[in-house]
């Protein structure tokens, strides 16, 4: 069957990599099957990925809301938007759990011009230039333009900043085009399912529960923005309230506040 992806690209459902993915965020082999079997029955010609993701979001709420959390990692980081900013504050967060420190939306001059790099890290006297691109449509990917752009960059700050290496995050894909670039001329890629394997972009998130606070399935769009705002954007940023100071701290029911910390402490508890 044709399936239709965010990009408009038509492809086969592969019904084997849709299980695997539900096997990652926690179902057994058996539960992935069944869910996998459930959804199969809703599936019709050309339907679209945001489609497949809706039904199958909902299903696993229905079943466990951590679970439904966990699926839900690529949207939530594209709901980090609509500009860039805080998907860049987010990055900088999971960096430093890795033992960077980091500084962000710094304007910094090189040889020949000032630039605003998105995030400065450094790590045992190695200094990292960090770009981080942004997109709000899981059908972008960031192109070779992204990666020139980045090295140029590097290219005027490195002599003056001690950079040892460019590095571009994205929460999305790259092209083919802009990867071979970046491989030739070592500028390091990370993004959705790139490099394969403990690079990419969801396995630091994953492995360390570096979860965007809006993957939480009990947040609505007030506290989205308001969290945002308060530079609250991990889930684990949560369980420094109790439900009482959350709830008077954002103004919102104390159940609410409740189910979100909930949520956040089963998110990020070892072995979930």
């Amino acid at each position: 069957m044709l399936i239709i992806k965010a990009s408009g690209e038509k492809v086969r459902f592969n019904r084997q990599q849709y299980v695997n993915t539900l096997k990652r965020v926690g179902l057994s082999p058996a539960e992935a099957s069944e869910v996998a079997s459930n959804i199969n029955q809703d599936l019709y010609p050309e339907i679209s990925t945001d489609q497949i993701y809706r039904k199958t979001h909902l299903a696993l709420k229905k079943k466990d809301r951590v679970l439904a959390a966990k699926y839900s990692l690529k949207r939530a980081l594209m709901q980090l938007g609509p500009g860039g900013f805080y998907f860049e504050r987010y990055m900088a967060a999971v960096l430093e759990a890795y033992g960077y420190q980091t500084r962000y939306n710094q304007f910094v001059r090189g040889k020949c011009t000032e630039h605003e790099v998105d995030i400065i890290a450094e790590r045992q006297k190695k200094k990292y230039m960090i770009e981080c691109k942004f997109h709000i449509a899981a059908g972008r990917k960031s192109d070779i333009k992204v990666a020139l752009y980045v090295y140029a960059r590097f290219l005027d700050l490195k002599d003056r900043h001690n950079f040892v290496e460019p590095v571009l995050i994205t929460n999305t894909q790259f092209t083919s085009e802009a990867v071979r670039y970046a491989s030739c001329m070592g500028v390091r890629v990370i993004g959705w399912h790139y490099p394969l394997g403990r690079e990419s972009l969801e396995y630091y998130i994953e492995s360390k529960k570096l979860y965007p606070v809006t993957v939480l399935t009990s947040l609505n769009g007030y506290l989205s923005q308001k969290f945002r705002e308060a530079n609250i954007v991990l889930v684990a940023d949560l369980l420094k309230f109790t439900p009482k100071s959350l709830a008077q701290r954002f103004r919102v029911n104390e159940g609410l506040a409740g189910r979100l910390i909930s949520e956040a402490g089963r998110l990020t508890e070892p072995g979930a």
